[in-house]
């Protein structure tokens, strides 16, 4: 049997991995496709998301695909998860396959800072993906040219979800990932910081009244997603989406933009969290998701005031608290003119 081996964090698993792996089994005219998930990787040191997790997203990107597996050697390896250790036990394991290494150009380049990739090479052989043409072709190599696929787990950390299929897009959303890099992506450090802020007081606040803490840091964190925009991209995104707000304030259209951008851009569904995007400036709040979303961003610890006595009312009664917050910040916005 002829196996591929794609190794890698699958941090997320994407369309592109995919797409590697249906090209590799018919260009290599391989029998089935292993991807092969690390624990920790000698040459990331960023955090990665737990294994576990990692691997759910895996399973359900593979379901559709019968000759594609998922190969958990490195889960019993030590760490951090070296190539050779992995392939020295697979030949241990499944003595009469020929495995095929599969790496992409970056690796490629890289390959001599590999441990021990003589002795490698003598035990698997290595197909380069690359997106280019190789410049620089070594015998004992398959190459697969002019492979260009837009995909990167990067990519999709910071919001590129149009990347990954819909069943990791559940799991990444229900489970609150990558919602920092995003909210970093397309937030300037100070409103980043905000949105931490804001994200950690929400959830205090919806741990002290039986709401979801992870749907309230989600909310917290991408509540200001649309912050950025100039007037002139917010229009264009209002006049499109939101008719009706043309005559209220460009200041708090993004409370609208976010929310549509939840879903257009990031493709989050869930009611609650949309509303409370949607409804964080102006306090037209419904849901309890809602008002915790407002008072945590009208009462955010970083903006330097003190908010002791608003949010002992909060903590111990949320709609008194909603009620207080919103009265509080109707009276700053009538005193700045603007129109809700």
């Amino acid at each position: 049997m002829k196996i591929g081996l794609l190794g890698g964090t699958f941090d997320p698993i994407h369309n592109g991995h995919l797409a590697i792996a249906k090209t590799a089994l018919k260009q290599l005219r391989l029998d089935q496709v292993w991807f092969v998930p690390s624990l920790k990787t000698p040459l990331k040191d960023r955090v990665l998301t737990s294994f576990e997790l990692r691997v759910a997203m895996m399973e359900k990107a593979l379901q559709p695909y019968r000759r594609m597996k998922i190969c958990l050697v490195e889960k019993d390896l030590p760490t951090p998860s070296y190539t050779i250790n992995t392939v020295r036990t697979l030949k241990k394991q499944v003595p009469d396959a020929d495995f095929v290494w599969i790496i992409g150009d970056d690796q490629y380049a890289n390959l001599d800072h590999w441990k021990d990739v003589d002795q490698l090479r003598q035990l698997v052989q290595f197909a380069v993906f690359s997106r280019q043409g190789i410049a620089v072709k070594q015998p004992g190599f398959l190459y697969v040219e002019n492979f260009a696929h837009s995909a990167s787990s990067t990519a999709v950390r910071q919001g590129a979800l149009k990347d990954v299929p819909k069943s990791v897009r559940r799991i990444i959303h229900d489970s609150g990932l990558y919602v920092e890099e995003i909210a970093k992506a397309y937030c300037h450090p100070r409103r980043y910081q905000h949105c931490v802020s804001v994200s950690e007081l929400a959830v205090k606040l919806a741990k002290a009244h039986g709401v979801n803490p992870c749907k309230a840091y989600i909310a917290g964190m991408l509540h200001d997603i649309a912050k950025g925009l100039d007037e002139e991209t917010a229009r264009s995104w209002i006049e499109v989406y939101w008719p009706q707000a043309l005559d209220q304030s460009w200041k708090i259209w993004h409370q609208y933009i976010g929310a549509t951008w939840l879903k257009t851009r990031l493709y989050l569904y869930d009611r609650e969290i949309i509303e409370a995007v949607r409804e964080h400036t102006t306090g037209d709040c419904r849901s309890d998701l809602a008002k915790i979303i407002y008072i945590a961003d009208k009462i955010d610890p970083g903006r330097g005031y003190d908010i002791r006595r608003q949010l002992a009312v909060c903590m111990k009664d949320l709609d008194q608290g909603f009620h207080l917050v919103q009265q509080e910040q109707k009276m700053y916005l009538r005193k700045e003119g603007l129109n809700v």
